[in-house]
Order: C-alpha cells, then structure tokens, then sequence
C-alpha cells in the first residue's frame, strides 16, 4: 500500500475525535441600500414545496424567512482563512439559501464523508428493518461471524451484541482508537484499515465487556454491521444504498470504499458531492419522505436521531448520529467559546473528522452541510451555526 493511500485511511478512520476555508476568491458583502451583493448568497424566489431529485432550487434568504447580510457573515466567517473548510451550503425551506466553495473546491466535485458515512449506514439499516430483511435492532450479530460463539455467552460475550450495541457503539469489543497522536501500529482504526480486510479484522476481536453497558467511540462497531447488510439483502452496502437510498433521492454521483473481500466500509469512506450530502440531509428532516414515498420510516428517523435508554451510552449519540445538539456542542466537548443553548433542543448531525457536517434543525426546517480539510485550527462550530440561526428570522431563541 502507498503511502498516500496510507494517509488517506488515516484521515478516513480518524472518526473518534470530537471535533474548516481560504480567503474566499467570490466579493466580499457589502451593503448598498439594504442590498447583499455577494455572490454566496442565491437568488430567486421560493414558489412552494418542491424535491430535489434532478437538482436543488435556490431563493433569496428573504422569500424563506432569512436575512442575507447576517447569512453573508456567516459564510464569510466559514471562509476564514485558517479553518480550511472546502464546501458550505445552507438550505432552508427545501431552497439553497446560501452557498461557499473556497481553496480551490468545486461545487461538482466530490468530497470524503469520514464518519458522516456512519449515519448512512444507520439508514440502510432502518430501511433494511422496514422491509422485514432484519428482523430489529436485537438480531445478534454472532450467526454473521462464523468465530464468534452463539452457544455460551458465559464463554464468549460476543455471543450478546447485536445490531442496537453497533449502532450505540456499546459492543463492548477489544478496540482502542486514541486519536492524540495518529499511531497506526497501535489505533484499531488505523490497523483494520491497513488491513484492507475489514471484515476479518472485525471477526478477530475479543469481547472484553458486557455488550450495553460500556460506550466507547468505536470505527470497528459499525463496521459490523457491513456483513449484516451483506448477508441479508445478498448486495454490498453500497449496492444497496444505490437501490433504496441513493437513486429514489437523486444522489447519482457517489462512490463508497470497500474491503478486498468487498464488503462496504460502513464507518467511513464515502464521497459525493456537498449538494448531494444535502439530499440526504433533507430526506432526514423529512422524516424520511422522498416525493411520494417513505425511503425510511418515520419511526426509525425518530429512534435513530434519540439517544437509546435500554444501553448504557454517552447522552450525545443516537444510531449512529451525533444527536442533542446543545449538549453535544457544549463546551465540554466542542471548546467553543459561546454557549451551546442557542441551538435548538431537536437539532442533530452527521459528523466525521477534519470537519465533515451535516446538520439538520427539524424545527427551523433547515439543513446545513460543511466540508472541510480541517488540520490544526478548528472552526467554532457553535459560532458559524448561531451565526446561522441568527439569520434565520424564524429561529428559536
């Protein structure tokens, strides 16, 4: 393996830290006469509700409630030189609103997910579940790993976790991903992905703890549940995301890593485009409604974006969603400066590291998705969504 590609499973898996733009080359705002001239801001009128499956309409921030000076500082706080962000993009209404791409990023071009890829994944296991192909978070996960002994959980307590322990990272595997210095012969993460046989890596850990009663931030859990979907639709993961997720919404340009024994990396390693990130983004503040039909059940978007009381687990991580975002942005975790109780008590994300985002605010009918190539400096993400909210004229306060 090169060591470029090296590096780039190390960005890729670096999905543990709790955690981005070059001076915009696009004008500055300025204002003239209550007049935004900056061309991050959109333009056009909004003329109802609409899907974006062949492409996103765009609306002056005004027609949907925003104001575009206050939208206008924030993208240009994004854009700060140091936080080397990539792509930001903000929809309101169903309507781009607003919209950067800085250091050289295209609009058309796509973007690593890191471990955005996991909140994927915790889709494809409700539609799966829908469809009576999984029987519910409570199938165990031994009858898919041939080592693993179903018979004697007293021996072996991998014989306990199920599809709910990899969703909430709460397996209670042998793993270690300390991520306060990049060491691949010692960080799981980084050793399944040298391994490029992520299946075999995850089948040879041990159980060390009671599945549901230890929450440790794990790229291994999801990674699980690759063979489940495997197994049960008889495609990949990705395969089966074309077919019920990706293509009914839109997304066509989209591309997801796997092993050499071609299982799906369902922790990580999927790239599209910012836009494209945004169509499902939208479809989760839908409820998971596309047009006409249900991609995933209302039901499972409301337990998966809800941190789960049967486990014991850390009170900001749903089903593979970051999830209360007040807490979870708190300064405890995000070393923001400003308090976190500006955002609203339903509001949650998609993260991965080195800035990856989306974030979906169910109760501002808002969805905003940043990618970055985020290194040292680290962009205040309580700030840039304040920011945000504040250009919202119907946001909570």
């Amino acid at each position: 393996m090169t060591k470029l590609r090296i590096w780039q499973i190390m960005g890729v898996l670096a999905a543990a830290l709790l955690i981005s733009c070059t001076p915009a080359t696009q004008d500055k705002a300025t204002a003239d006469s209550g007049t935004v001239k900056n061309s991050y801001i959109a333009d056009g009128e909004y003329t109802g509700p609409y899907w974006p499956t062949t492409d996103w309409k765009t609306a002056k921030p005004e027609t949907v409630g925003m104001d575009s000076a206050k939208l206008a500082e924030a993208i240009e706080y994004c854009a700060t030189d140091r936080f080397n962000t990539e792509g930001l993009l903000v929809i309101k209404k169903g309507y781009i609103v607003g919209e950067g791409y800085f250091h050289n990023f295209r609009k058309d071009q796509w973007h690593v997910s890191n471990s955005m890829a996991k909140s994927f994944t915790s889709t494809l296991i409700g539609i799966a579940i829908d469809k009576g192909l999984i029987s519910g978070v409570d199938e165990k996960l031994c009858q898919y790993y041939e080592d693993w002994d179903c018979e004697d959980a007293d021996w072996d307590l991998r014989a306990k976790i199920t599809i709910r322990h990899a969703m909430t990272l709460t397996s209670g595997l042998e793993w270690v991903e300390n991520w306060s210095k990049v060491d691949p012969n010692t960080n799981d993460a980084l050793k399944m992905g040298r391994s490029a046989y992520y299946y075999e890596y995850m089948s040879d850990r041990d159980g060390l703890h009671e599945p549901g009663k230890r929450f440790y931030y794990s790229t291994g859990d999801p990674m699980l549940l690759s063979r489940v979907i495997q197994e049960e639709t008889g495609m990949s993961a990705f395969k089966f995301a074309k077919q019920h997720l990706f293509d009914p919404i839109g997304i066509k340009n989209v591309r997801w890593d796997e092993d050499r024994q071609g299982y799906t990396a369902t922790a990580w390693g999927l790239y599209t485009t910012v836009r494209e990130f945004g169509k499902f983004g939208f479809l989760i503040l839908n409820k998971g409604k596309w047009d006409d039909k249900q991609i995933v059940s209302e039901a499972w978007v409301e337990k998966a974006t809800k941190t789960d009381s049967s486990v014991k687990m850390w009170a900001a991580y749903g089903y593979l969603w970051h999830v209360n975002l007040p807490y979870r942005l708190s300064s405890r975790f995000s070393k923001s400066a400003m308090s976190s109780d500006v955002l609203p008590a339903d509001s949650f994300m998609a993260e991965g590291v080195e800035g990856q985002n989306i974030f979906i605010f169910p109760s501002q009918d808002l969805v905003v998705v940043k990618v970055a190539n985020q290194k040292k400096a680290r962009i205040d993400e309580v700030k840039l969504l304040s920011m945000i909210l504040d250009a919202d004229k119907s946001s909570l306060k």
